[in-house]
């Protein structure tokens, strides 16, 4: 027999929650002496083990009392319930908690394109997370073949947790810092230096399929951008810089030089 103290130190709890667990009827000590000493046997060290474990499941302890009381036909079907409960709960959890990373990640790279972050641009990200699953995959089963679909759809994309993706983030960053310099300036080389050999190495090499895509998703004078940070400016100055590049340093035989 142990006594409450000892119980209390054996499992982490305290003697105002063994108390707490005998005043609602979940554990009730083996002896209570005239005193008011409390006792517990192996058979409430048992229960109470099995009290933890069920809190740790995510168990309240109103459904403990109730699986605890039960006899083993409906203790095994609320185990199932309760179970299935929990877990349609942690799924549920899982799937908020992968949009609101999916949210602030897109919002952290955002942050690295314009050094700040404007609230439309975070209701923009929440339609984007919103809108259907297959729209995009539809989008460029018209539009491109499927070894091309396949290219697309491995470019860093601004809510996974993808290196590149903070890499162009910070490099259209650069680019928008950097709009007032002429196609020839050293900044305006080295940026379109560095474009050119992450747009080849992600496209793999392929320059048609680069034309396609930056066609396609360029918007029309006044719209806004199809893609986040790739506006009408901001584009026309990536053609002026990368254009000059390729006369001026690479040659006229295509951007791999």
């Amino acid at each position: 027999m142990y006594r409450i103290g000892q119980l209390a130190k054996m499992t982490n709890l305290s003697i105002r929650t063994l108390r707490y667990y005998d005043e609602i009827g979940l554990l009730k000590p083996a002896l209570v002496t005239e005193s008011g000493y409390r006792y517990y046997a192996k058979e409430e060290i048992r229960v109470l083990r099995h009290i933890i474990a069920m809190k740790e499941l995510g168990f309240n302890l109103t459904s403990i009392k109730e699986l605890l009381s039960a006899g083993q036909e409906v203790e095994e079907n609320r185990w199932r319930n309760y179970l299935d409960i929990e877990l349609a709960k942690i799924a549920e959890e899982k799937k908020r908690l992968l949009e609101m990373e999916k949210l602030l990640m897109t919002t952290r790279y955002a942050f690295e394109m314009n050094g700040g972050i404007e609230t439309e641009d975070i209701l923009l990200f929440i339609r984007a997370l919103q809108s259907p699953p297959g729209l995009r995959e539809d989008f460029l089963a018209r539009n491109f073949t499927e070894r091309e679909a396949g290219i697309i759809n491995n470019l860093p994309k601004l809510d996974e947790n993808d290196p590149r993706s903070l890499e162009w983030a910070r490099l259209i960053r650069q680019v928008k810092d950097h709009l007032h310099e002429p196609p020839s300036s050293a900044v305006s080389r080295q940026l379109a230096a560095r474009i050119i050999e992450l747009v080849m190495e992600w496209f793999q090499q392929d320059e048609r399929l680069i034309d396609k895509y930056w066609s396609m998703i360029r918007p029309e004078e006044g719209e806004t951008a199809n893609v986040f940070g790739l506006d009408t400016k901001v584009m026309a100055h990536i053609d002026r810089i990368v254009d000059w590049y390729l006369q001026h340093v690479e040659g006229d035989d295509g951007y791999g030089g």
